[in-house]
């Protein structure tokens, strides 16, 4: 088997030095590199394969997000990470789309070791260099056309916090992108489940409106194919109407990772067919649900799993289609989230493709954690969906 490579870019000799020192011992399963500036990396990965490259942010001439933008286009297999001190936050929102990890400086051994072997995992068990390759070239991930007069209405001056909780909370890639950056104490990192609303509160308004600007100004040039646009359309009611009702569903505990997870249960399906206009050559077979081979699923999984989202989001996400048999004891993130999805699909808010399990779906509700609730499930899916039909129609609140 072969070692793993790692890329090191600083412009600091001291700091390129600390670094060969502190992953001295782990010369034995990767082959290291390290480098100065931006074109030298750049040159490098034209020259060989990297599984991993890890820059600073503040480098003379070509600076760590503009290396890391032509690394993200370029070689999108290769995961990328930062590395860099406070910078102010203009600078910060340039990091957190070029990125895919961050790490301050000085950073510990551990942490950067952590991070790039989370990183060396591909999750994907039949696609795991495809499925990288088309997750690692997404830098964010696009809104809808009829919900972009809802984020204009984000970036306004007057925008107030409410506002931005309840884009943050229907939009797929702000809830993604604010979760990866949560996850970081280069943004000030918050608990592992936090809610998208503890979230939002924790950022404030200006840090929230530079992230949706920053994927605002990424979405594809080329207008979505009518069918592929109703595809996405479909599929982003379906989610949701899902978090909606996954929020009766799952325990208090929970309800943080379920809530992320059924919003982003289909963000493999987005992130493939979105790019389709700007992707020349990539086959995509909506019947298949695959992207040159790949199911979308695997993709999205591989996604969230590059951003490092919590692992029971990734999880939830992976096991959507998967027959869930909980526990007595609770029903966990990935079962909650299948619950939900599962009562989603005897509503007007149904995936077309995803079949209804009724048998499951009534074992499930026979769950002790929800029994307990006097709640009529099929009435609440139905409300959930409603909701969500009049988000979908209105675009904003």
């Amino acid at each position: 088997m072969s070692k793993a490579r790692a890329l090191f870019v600083d412009d600091e000799p001291r700091i390129l030095d600390g670094l060969r020192r502190s992953l001295r011992g782990k010369r034995g399963e990767w082959e290291m590199a390290f480098v100065s500036d931006g074109a030298e990396a750049l040159e490098l990965l034209a020259q060989q394969p990297y599984d991993v490259v890890v820059s600073d942010m503040r480098m003379p001439g070509m600076d760590g997000a503009e290396l890391l933008t032509n690394v993200s286009r370029r070689h999108p297999e290769v995961a990328r990470v930062v590395l860099s001190g406070h910078i102010e936050p203009e600078a910060a929102i340039q990091v957190a789309v070029a990125g895919h990890r961050f790490l301050t400086k000085p950073s510990d051994a551990e942490s950067l070791i952590a991070v790039i072997e989370q990183l060396l995992i591909r999750t994907s068990s039949a696609h795991q260099d495809e499925a990288r390759r088309i997750a690692g070239g997404v830098r964010a991930i696009p809104t809808l056309p009829e919900h972009t007069d809802g984020i204009i209405g984000l970036l306004a001056p007057d925008a107030n916090l409410s506002y931005a909780v309840q884009m943050a909370m229907h939009d797929v890639g702000l809830t993604a992108k604010l979760l990866q950056l949560s996850n970081s104490r280069f943004f000030g990192s918050r608990p592992r489940n936090s809610s998208v609303e503890s979230i939002v509160n924790a950022m404030g308004v200006p840090m929230v409106q530079a992230v949706a600007g920053a994927g605002h100004v990424l979405r594809p040039t080329s207008a979505w194919d009518p069918a592929i646009e109703d595809h996405l359309r479909t599929a982003w009611r379906h989610a949701v109407a899902t978090a909606c009702l996954v929020d009766f569903v799952a325990s208090p505990a929970n309800r943080p990772h379920a809530q992320a997870a059924a919003l982003l249960q289909d963000v493999g399906r987005l992130v493939c067919l979105a790019a389709v206009g700007d992707k020349e050559g990539s086959a995509v077979d909506l019947d298949a649900e695959t992207r040159d081979g790949v199911p979308f699923r695997d993709v999205g999984v591989e996604l969230l799993h590059l951003w490092g989202l919590p692992p029971p989001i990734v999880t939830a996400v992976a096991q959507r289609d998967a027959e869930q048999t909980p526990d007595l004891s609770g029903l966990g993130v990935a079962a909650a989230v299948r619950t939900a999805h599962l009562l989603i699909q005897g509503t007007e808010s149904a995936c077309p493709a995803a079949g209804r399990h009724e048998e499951e779906l009534a074992q499930l509700l026979s769950h002790p954690q929800l029994k307990a609730q006097a709640v009529d499930w099929r009435r609440a899916a139905d409300e959930a969906s409603r909701q969500a039909g009049l988000w979908h129609s209105h675009g904003r609140h």
